[in-house]
């Protein structure tokens, strides 16, 4: 029997399915006190269907996205299986229910649930439900919920062997296994209205203002699988034909007898005093997120798995001591991506006060309540999250791929540069109509170019991608590029400053890649097959060439530097419009050869043009008005995608890098000076070359102002691969910088990617 290298038998295949229903299936399941049906083993039952008019979603302030879902192909079924009804995935954008409806008492806004389908109402609004957990009370204290992670599926009766998921990395298709286990130390009955367990990925930005407090300002939720088993339902759920399902609607007595715990919870929802529960969960990470986790522009890079960043304050809530032991992976301040296993339960307020006698919600800064029919307000009592970290594998997609993928980055960029531009000029041709007092026309000219900005959303929502594009880059293929940079020679003296020629310094267009490695206490074996990706060569061509001067000296090279930059961006509100790849990025700044600043960054080159288009788009509709020129909504939402993006970047130091295998030194570059002649009609002009193989060794980096001494890079820092997802972006580029002898510099930036294999 094989094993992965977690241990967990590859027969889990042949006891659990692999086929991840929708959230829709979730409600209109155990949502809708539905039974699960059972299979015989001849039974070859199809994936289910899932009803593509819930993939639709409201764009209302308080709307949500109830989002169908995907199937992935189902296991081979041995004698013993059955369909996976014990998991179900859900994607979202958090937001309010459209089955609630939104009422405003005094100053509080009411999400009122309905009366069939308040359950969804409530899991798509539970970031904003009061939350007892780190209270200072006796509610919350009576409850105490353990998660535990186990090698193999838990089975009643059977020893478990217990692991420690902070010493592992998971990657997609990893199971985890395991169990939680519920204790009333009360005297009384705890009554709960839902508990469900699930596997979740999430996106968080922390309050700044308030390092104590752990309810987030963003939270996107892009991954929530549902263990239908684990989570309490009133309709029977087994995971195993030998196993006997917990049915609520009947009193349950199953007991483990290995410890005493009770598996199932009594039909009343009700937690027992002095009692202890047990639910056993399993889910298996998935390939890829669902495709309408990025409904609003269906970028394929937004569905990868993005890694675990940084460290949620509700990771540290739970675990304060994971702060000391904190991993240095250049996340951005404030800004996590967290997965693990959740249990969560939620209960109505007045139920528990006849227990526990009258008191107060915690307070929330946006006062929001979600209560029933009967004005009965639903309060989260107990919830924990046992973290795992993921690094997915890197998908390696062929060179025909790749072609496409730079070609659909392109023409979103174009297209989305071009729809601006084209609003601009109808702004400002309508308002030179109105200033000549041609109103007419102006209003004709309004009605036109609506109606052709209506057509162009619809060409851009179903574009295709330019065969003309694809054709040029095919070409491209076929012949050496060069990322290039030109500077001006400057030759200074007493007298003033003279132009004695130019200096190309270019390399050829190409990705460089290396190897992920894990951090230390994550790595289960050598890790020196690894480490040989670390060592790049690049090689560097300068080629001056004079202006007609009469003596012409090759350009003294004073010094040549690498950098490796760790370039990570986030949105704080609305999802990122596009994707990004080096070359839509950087090589575009112009006179960038003066001083130690680099101006061929993405604020200037991406964000800065961005945020000038909107400052005229302001300006128009400040002096039109709303009622005269109507910008459409996803654009304006587009635009401030992009104009409101967040960035960090750091830059390390490669230390000992050698140019031609040998610490540089300027006396080392061999010039080739030849004579050249433009043109019959031009006076001829002189040029010298010359090659640099400039060799980097990436294990040397540090941060600038701290020598790295003994240690290597990967000891120290934690590099997780390259990801675009909606709200969060990590790319990595190597900056060559050549410094003349009059401080004067040129620089190329060249693509780099980590690949986890």
């Amino acid at each position: 029997m094989s094993k992965n290298k977690l241990g967990y038998s590859e027969t889990f295949d042949e006891t659990f399915g692999t086929i991840l229903p929708s959230y829709m299936m979730y409600t209109s399941t155990l949502g809708m006190n539905a039974h699960v049906p059972e299979t015989s083993e001849d039974d070859n039952l199809p994936p289910p269907k899932y009803d593509a008019g819930h993939s639709d979603c409201s764009h209302s302030e308080h709307s949500s996205n109830l989002l169908a879902a995907t199937a992935s192909t189902p296991a081979t079924a041995a004698s013993t299986t059955r369909p996976p009804s014990e998991l179900a995935l859900q994607s979202t954008s958090s937001s309010t229910n459209v089955a609630g409806s939104v009422a405003d008492s005094g100053n509080a806004a009411l999400i009122v649930t309905d009366e069939h389908s308040w359950k969804e109402t409530i899991l798509d609004n539970v970031h904003k439900l009061p939350n007892f957990t780190f209270e200072d009370h006796e509610i919350p204290k009576a409850v105490e919920i353990k998660i535990y992670y186990t090698k193999e599926v838990g089975e009643v009766g059977k020893e478990p062997e217990m692991i420690d998921p902070s010493l592992y990395e998971y990657k997609q298709g990893d199971l985890l296994n395991g169990y939680i286990t519920i204790e009333n130390k009360s005297n009384y009955i705890v009554p709960f209205e839902m508990f469900y367990l699930l596997f979740e990925g999430n996106f968080m930005i922390a309050d700044s203002s308030d390092s104590k407090n752990p309810v987030p300002v963003k939270i996107q939720r892009f991954l929530e699988m549902f263990d239908f088993y684990g989570s309490f339902s009133e309709a029977p759920v087994r995971r195993f034909r030998s196993e006997s399902g917990c049915d609520s609607r009947s009193p349950c007595s199953l007991i483990d007898p290995l410890d005493g715990t009770q598996l199932c919870f009594t039909v009343r929802k009700e937690i027992l005093p002095n009692t202890t529960y047990k639910r056993f969960f399993s889910f298996r990470i998935p390939n890829n997120l669902l495709d309408t986790v990025c409904n609003d522009h269906n970028l394929s890079k937004h569905l990868q798995l993005p890694p675990t960043m940084g460290l949620s304050r509700w990771e540290t809530a739970h675990f304060p001591e994971r702060e000391q032991d904190k991993i240095k992976d250049f996340s951005m301040l404030h800004t996590s991506v967290s997965y693990g296993v959740m249990a969560r339960f939620i209960g109505r307020k007045s139920t528990w006060e006849k227990a526990f006698g009258k008191f107060e919600t915690p307070k929330k800064k946006d006062s929001t309540k979600l209560v029933n029919c009967q004005g009965d307000e639903y309060i989260i009592l107990k919830e924990l999250t046992n973290y795992v970290r993921v690094i997915a594998e890197t998908e390696q997609p062929t060179a025909s791929e790749k072609l496409m993928k730079q070609v659909e980055n392109k023409l979103l960029f174009e297209n989305m540069v071009n729809r601006l531009d084209a609003k601009i000029e109808h702004g400002k041709r309508l308002m030179e109509a109105i200033e000549t007092n041609q109103f007419d026309d102006a209003v004709e000219l309004n009605e036109r170019l609506s109606q052709a900005e209506i057509d162009c959303a619809k060409a851009t929502q179903s574009y295709k991608c330019d065969v003309d594009s694809i054709r040029d880059l095919k070409s491209n293929l076929k012949k050496m590029e060069y990322y290039k940079d030109v500077v001006p020679l400057i030759k200074r003296s007493l007298t003033g400053t003279r132009n004695t020629g130019v200096l190309q310094m270019q390399t050829p267009k190409q990705e460089y890649h290396i190897n992920y490695i894990p951090p230390p206490r994550f790595r289960e074996g050598s890790i020196e097959a690894l480490a040989p990706s670390w060592h790049l060569n690049i090689p560097v061509e300068l080629l001056a060439t004079s202006t007609g001067e009469k003596t012409f000296k090759p350009p003294s090279i004073r010094d040549v530097t690498a950098e490796l930059v760790v370039h990570t961006i986030r949105s704080n509100n609305k999802p990122i419009a596009l994707e990004f790849n080096h070359d839509l990025v950087y090589n575009k700044a112009k006179d960038n050869h003066r001083g130690f600043l680099d101006h061929d960054v993405f604020k200037h080159n991406i964000i800065k043009p961005f945020q000038s288009r909107a400052n005229e788009l302001f300006n128009i509709l400040k002096a039109l008005g709303p009622e005269n020129f109507k910008i459409e909504k996803s654009l304006v939402d587009d635009l401030k995608s992009i104009c409101q993006l967040e960035e960090k970047k750091m830059n390390l130091v490669v230390e000992g890098l050698k140019v031609n295998n040998k610490h540089f030194s300027a006396r080392d570059l061999v010039w080739k000076v030849k004579q050249t002649l433009a043109s019959p009609s031009s006076s001829s002009s002189m040029q010298a070359s010359t090659t640099m193989d400039v060799s980097l060794d990436l294990t040397k980096t540090s941060l600038k102002g701290f020598a790295s001494a003994n240690w290597r890079s990967f000891d120290r820092f934690n590099f997780v691969p390259n990801f675009q997802s909606c709200y969060m972006a990590r790319f990595y580029h190597i900056s060559l910088k050549i410094t003349l002898s009059n401080g004067d510099c040129s620089r190329v930036k060249v693509p780099l990617f980590i690949d986890k294999i």
